[in-house]
């Protein structure tokens, strides 16, 4: 699947080499070049926390000292990652508050995957490390409770907005998302996931759930997926993105760092999941971003190459450029069509057509219906849809 995308700028390049823990002495005399050809230094601040990696990029900016980086616009690049970095502390309080309010009082067996959790373990400074949201993964049986909670507990609907915090409510949005939001009351997002992968079968939660590991952040004690199986998760949902932010790619380093990370057992994971290509390609990709121009990488393979393309088209055109890419995804869980089979890619369509026939919450909260009436939303559906493309079709009719 090829992607458009111009040759990087020198602050662009600068970001991708910056986007790991330390920095080798080549990377480091590379970075020091490439800062030489900085034109405004806001403009790669602005780029940074666009990219979610302000703060690393500060720090590894304040080690290298380069001589076009003036005091002022040092200072400035410092307080706006400290401004970052006290958010990202934000975040990790709210998630063990979630613990202890919540999860440990209902007794609720769950793991964190991604952001903070991620951060806590491999970062050698876990503020360096910039999220949105905190991923929980809990079982489908308890969300409904766990939702209960949280909202007696003062956290409010995000996804969906309309959500109430009634029981029946509750139950039929757990049953038709896969992931319901909650902002906390101290103003984070909450993702309650109870399926990760978006039912392609990949990983079955109770499995996930009886192998997750203990790690500590602070005073606290929380759970996690191993290693290895976090490395491989975070390949396919990271390449299911394109590689669109920058942060990622330092969790990528930061994992294979890290003294859990045994790659000989990463490969044996994904050999399990049917994700070997994935992992491979992913490897590939990083080992080329490690070099100030990774386009010109004789090392790639077609996948790998494939992958970098990707990213470096998303880097440069945002969200629209992701988005255009998404739409040409073989299946919403896989970003390439290497990645799969053609068998399950016609499966993936056939669950993609019977999708269409499935209630969603707007279903309930447009007309709530009990229980034992809900199935009149398959018969419901079909003629909202119907309305829906009418008014797309005939505006203002």
């Amino acid at each position: 699947m090829p992607a458009h995308f111009d040759r990087p700028d020198a602050g662009l390049r600068l970001l991708i080499l910056l986007a790991r823990l330390t920095l080798s002495e080549a990377q480091r005399r590379a970075a020091l070049d490439l800062c030489r050809d900085i034109p405004a230094w806001n403009d790669l601040a602005n780029l940074a926390e666009r990219q979610f990696l302000l703060p690393l990029v500060y720090r590894h900016l304040h080690e290298l000292a380069p001589p076009t980086l003036s005091p002022d616009d040092a200072e400035q690049l410092r307080q706006r990652a400290l401004g970052l970095i006290q958010r990202n502390l934000l975040i990790t309080a709210e998630q063990q508050r979630l613990v202890a309010e919540l999860l440990e009082p209902l007794d609720i067996p769950y793991l964190f995957f991604k952001g903070p959790a991620l951060a806590a373990r491999y970062y050698d400074e876990p503020a360096m490390r910039s999220s949105r949201d905190i991923d929980l993964l809990v079982p489908p049986q308890r969300c409904v409770e766990l939702l209960e909670l949280a909202f007696q507990r003062g956290y409010r609907a995000l996804d969906p907005e309309t959500l109430t915090p009634d029981r029946q409510s509750l139950a039929f949005a757990v049953r038709t998302q896969r992931v319901v939001s909650l902002v906390s009351p101290g103003g984070v997002c909450i993702e309650f996931h109870h399926d990760i992968d978006r039912g392609a079968g990949i990983y079955q939660t109770d499995e996930l759930l009886e192998k997750r590991v203990a790690y500590r952040a602070g005073n606290a004690l929380l759970y996690a997926m191993p290693t290895c199986e976090l490395f491989v998760y975070i390949c396919l949902h990271h390449t299911r993105h394109f590689w669109s932010h920058l942060h990622w790619l330092v969790d990528l380093d930061a994992i294979q760092r890290h003294p859990d990370f045994d790659a000989a057992a990463a490969h044996a994971c994904a050999e399990r999941r049917g994700l070997a290509s994935t992992v491979n390609a992913c490897m590939a990709f990083y080992q080329a971003l490690a070099a100030p121009e990774p386009e010109h990488s004789p090392h790639l393979s077609r996948r790998s190459r494939d992958m970098l393309e990707a990213c470096l088209a998303t880097l440069q055109g945002g969200q629209e450029a992701e988005l255009a890419l998404r739409r040409r995804r073989p299946t919403p869980e896989f970003g390439f069509p290497w990645q799969t089979t053609a068998a399950y890619r016609r499966a993936s369509r056939v669950r993609r057509w019977v999708g269409r026939f499935q209630p969603e919450y707007i279903d309930y909260a447009l007309l709530p219906l009990p229980s034992g009436w809900q199935w009149l939303y398959y018969a419901i559906r079909p003629c909202r849809a119907l309305t829906r493309r009418g008014r797309t079709l005939w505006p203002g009719q």
